[in-house]
Parts: C-alpha cells; structure tokens; sequence
C-alpha cells in the first residue's frame, strides 16, 4: 500500500469509527480520493477485518434511520441499499428488523393527511392520483396506500 493510501486509509477508519458504512462507500471513498483499485481493495479488506465495516450492520442502520426520520417505506429503503451493493438477503434482514408493521401504516397516514391538507379545491380521483404517486416516491407499500387512501378521502 502506498504511504498516501495509507494516509486515506486513516482518515477512513476514522470516519467509519464515527459512522456506518458499507463496503461499496469505503471503496468509492478510496477510489474518490486517488487510491489505487488494489490499494482500495486492501482497504476494504483491512476495514472488515478489524470491524470498521460491515454491511449487514450498515444496512440495519440505514434502514432504522431512512424509515424512522426520512420516512422512507421499504421499496425505497431496498432500493437504495441496492445501489450500495448491499445482498437482497441483508436487505430482506435489514427491513425486517427495521420496519414495525403498525408503525409503517402510522408513518404513511400521516404523511398522506399532511399532503391532503396541501390539496386545495382538489377534485378526489385528482387527489387519489396525487397520493398515489407521493406513495409510490416514498417507497410505501400500494397495498398500505389504497387503504389509507380510501379512508382519507372518505372522510372516515
């Protein structure tokens, strides 16, 4: 490895002892600030090794914080653990152990009623069609939308 890797080497084990992340970040990390693909590999290597990096932890996290402060419902949890070359199996583990059934249909309902207030002089099908596609951006289950759909627009 050369003394500059070494160098980035440091500073990411820094980093990683403050934050998770996954492999794929602390490759792009290396890559990003001129290490070599062997010298980033190497890296990578030393970091799992020693417990500064582990996906399976990594994606617990991300899910618990996407889903618990960004809001985010599991289509888009899973797809962005997929871009960071996160296993379906961790994901699969990572949404079961983030995602509270009960909590979910809470989240979604709420943040739909805040985007029904938002609709002014709507007619419902316009609004239904709104929700729908502010369902789907966030990554909420269809199945958990209609419902929670029909009461808002119901009234009930």
């Amino acid at each position: 490895m050369t003394d500059d890797a070494a160098i980035l080497l440091k500073r990411l084990t820094a980093l990683c002892s403050r934050s998770e992340k996954s492999e794929h970040d602390a490759k792009e990390y290396m890559l990003r600030h001129g290490a070599s693909e062997e010298d980033a590999a190497l890296a990578v290597e030393y970091l799992v090794a020693n417990q500064f990096v582990d996906n399976e932890r990594f994606a617990i996290a991300f899910a618990a914080d996407k889903f618990r402060f960004a809001k985010w419902g599991e289509r888009k949890i899973a797809a962005a653990l997929r871009l960071k070359h996160i296993s379906d199996d961790l994901i699969a583990l990572a949404l079961r152990k983030a995602i509270e059934p009960e909590r979910e249909k809470q989240i979604v309902e709420t943040e739909m009623a805040k985007k029904l207030r938002g609709f002014k002089d709507v007619p419902k099908p316009d609004a239904r069609q709104k929700l729908m596609r502010f369902g789907a951006a966030r990554g909420y289950r269809i199945d958990i939308c209609n419902d929670i759909i029909g009461r808002l627009l119901s009234g009930s």
